[in-house]
């Protein structure tokens, strides 16, 4: 069931109003010390780096983790789970059955820390969006998502506010398309790693709060989303954790016009152009994926009309990975 949209509007703009950007940047000031990805902290940076890479050399991206009866990691699957997510910001996951439906999906996201849910237009009751393809007459055919064309990149929710970031999301694949469908992802952490190690200058730019402006959502006379300015890269409260906020879009997109804002924005496309950090994959029928906000995008894709269509579970996370915190809470609460 499609939520009313004044109703998301409504709660959304609760929300917003009960947390403050001062709030945020308090809750900002324990991470400043050590964090690798500010530009004042050299060494912090090159420890983080080393391990980074170190880890992404010792890692095959596309191996998958499967699930025990219950839907599951095992505890005995933690230690190379986490290598894997530092390394590259996501994994692969098989389910044990085809009775692995949305509430088995939940459970497994908490076992990853991931517990508040985002809200959008298109999510069903439970927060989870099913994505697959809608008839011209419906309202979410205006958006690609549910529709079969290429998606270009981008990260989730570059749209929301400050205060609804987000950081984390899973996808869940029922049934994958007849042709086509993969998917293309780029961990975030390393566009990062790349534009530092070619110019603090461009990459300061990226961390501007005017940087990237999305308009208004305006439907008839109603505010669907207002306006939203802020960076490319950002550090998130309570997490300390690296955000990424990008669209590869052309339209209903501003972005800032001074040479150096512009400078920045070419180089992150002439790295997502060469592809050298960009990981394919296509999931089949009771596959996902777990992750960090990274860049990724869809190739367009066909459905065979006599078979069962494309459907694909999404559930975005205003939380980041923490696996500690996962394994250490009941995930089936």
């Amino acid at each position: 069931m499609v939520p009313n949209l004044a109703v998301t509007w409504l709660a959304v703009t609760q929300l917003e109003s009960s947390v403050t950007l001062d709030h945020m940047k308090a809750l900002l000031n324990h991470c400043e010390e050590n964090s690798p990805y500010l530009l004042e902290n050299e060494a912090a940076y090159q420890q983080w780096r080393n391990h980074k890479l170190e880890n992404r050399s010792r890692t095959r991206p596309t191996q998958v983790f499967s699930l025990n009866a219950s839907g599951l990691l095992t505890d005995s699957q933690l230690v190379d789970v986490q290598q894997h997510v530092d390394a590259y910001n996501f994994i692969i996951f098989e389910a044990p059955n085809a009775n692995f439906g949305k509430r088995e999906f939940l459970a497994l996201n908490r076992q990853f820390g991931l517990r508040d849910l985002d809200t959008n237009l298109g999510a069903d009751d439970d927060k989870v969006t099913a994505l697959h393809v809608v008839g011209e007459s419906d309202r979410r055919a205006q958006y690609i998502p549910y529709t079969n064309r290429a998606m270009n990149w981008h990260t989730d929710g570059y749209y929301n506010p400050h205060v609804r970031r987000i950081n984390a999301f899973a996808l869940y694949c029922v049934n994958p398309s007849a042709r086509g469908g993969g998917n293309y992802l780029f961990d975030h952490e390393m566009m990062y790693l790349l534009i530092r190690d070619q110019s603090t200058e461009l990459l300061d730019a990226l961390m501007h709060d005017d940087l990237l402006s999305i308009p208004a959502n305006v439907q008839g006379n109603q505010v669907i989303r207002a306006q939203e300015s802020g960076p490319v890269f950002s550090l998130q409260p309570r997490s300390c954790t690296l955000n990424m906020r990008y669209t590869s879009r052309p339209h209903n997109i501003v972005w800032k016009k001074d040479h150096c804002s512009q400078r920045a924005l070419n180089l992150v496309r002439e790295i997502l152009m060469e592809g050298k950090a960009m990981i394919e994959i296509r999931l089949q029928a009771g596959q996902g994926i777990i992750c960090n906000n990274i860049l990724h995008g869809r190739e367009a894709f066909q459905d065979d009309p006599a078979g069962p269509a494309r459907l694909v579970y999404r559930a975005r996370y205003h939380d980041a990975i923490d696996l500690g915190q996962g394994f250490a809470a009941d995930s089936r609460a």
